[in-house]
């Protein structure tokens, strides 16, 4: 799987173009990793004075341990003596760009939202489909870590009490392949999904290469549920917000951790409510489901950047 992948893209040539929870943490090598996050776990579900949740302000501590994070055995970088971080993007191979069209394939849905209209108004139709063209992998030994230790936080969470697991389409299609291939497993009983999230070539770069950012959360997706970061299990609903860059698109391939999810299908629901649910309550994220209440799109919805690792680009065209 990662054996195909070439040496770091420059950013001109890429603008071109229960038991199960135990299993999974001995194989991921995180184990001890649940076992220590047990303290952090507790911060993250209980309040301070100030009345938001304890990990909003440790979230930078305790990060001296994660040294002992193993990264995806697909990933082409590890660290080094003198060089224990990286922060690289991957350009893949052909058998990486298979499996990425499968998903963009069997996630396409035929179905229009006035969304498309307001951000394509020149080409408000849906379109036919999508076509990969080139695909990268973000390499990012900070926010890995970052992510690797809040997963781990959230799977003592869900052995400690029991919530509410949600698959996503992009995530079965995932589960049911990329394993073969070496690429890391989803964690399914703290609600670690694959999603979608639209954006620009050059902005999806700088994702990867730093963060989401959740201060510019909305700007682009609207508020709808609150202002935070959106993501789709559909590349159609993903597209909406894809910028055209030279007849192509981009969209990140994000691994998210749902957590304790605040599930709603109203058709006009409190943003207000549902954001302080999220950063004060006992939830992780939001589920918005559109597609019950609409017949459109479910939305995910994520206020804390640690609960996101964007993983992949994906450029595109659209058919």
């Amino acid at each position: 799987f990662g054996r195909q992948a070439t040496p770091t893209t420059p950013l001109a040539q890429f603008n071109t173009a229960s038991s199960l929870r135990q299993e999974w943490f001995w194989e991921a090598g995180l184990h001890d990793m649940m076992e220590r996050a047990g303290g952090r776990a507790k911060d993250r579900a209980t309040l301070c004075t100030c009345g938001h949740k304890h990990m909003v302000h440790s979230a930078a501590t305790g990060r001296a341990q994660t040294g002992e994070v193993p990264f995806p055995r697909d990933w082409s970088h590890r660290p080094s003596p003198g060089k224990m971080d990286f922060n690289e993007v991957v350009q893949l191979g052909p058998d990486h760009i298979r499996l990425l069209q499968r998903l963009l394939d069997s996630t396409y849905s035929n179905t229009w939202t006035r969304d498309r209209k307001k951000h394509s108004p020149e080409n408000p139709d849906v379109p036919r489909g999508f076509q990969v063209v080139r695909a990268f992998r973000a390499e990012n030994s900070k926010n890995w870590r970052e992510y690797c230790v809040r997963r781990a936080e959230m799977m003592k969470d869900s052995s400690d009490s029991r919530i509410q697991c949600f698959d996503t389409k992009a995530g079965q299609v995932w589960a049911s392949c990329a394993q073969s291939f070496g690429a890391e497993q989803l964690a399914r009983p703290c609600n670690e999904w694959m999603l979608f999230h639209g954006t620009s070539p050059g902005a999806a770069l700088s994702i990867c290469q730093n963060d989401f950012r959740i201060s510019l959360a909305g700007g682009s997706t609207g508020t709808l549920y609150g202002r935070g970061t959106y993501c789709a299990e559909s590349i159609t609903k993903a597209d909406e917000y894809a910028k055209n860059a030279d007849g192509e698109y981009a969209v990140l391939l994000v691994r998210a951790l749902g957590g304790n999810v605040r599930y709603t299908d109203e058709l006009e629901p409190d943003a207000e409510d549902l954001t302080r649910s999220c950063i004060e309550g006992p939830y992780d994220s939001v589920l918005g489901d559109r597609e019950k209440c609409r017949g459109t799109y479910r939305e995910f919805v994520f206020f804390d950047t640690e609960n996101l690792y964007p993983e992949y680009i994906v450029i595109y065209k659209r058919q």
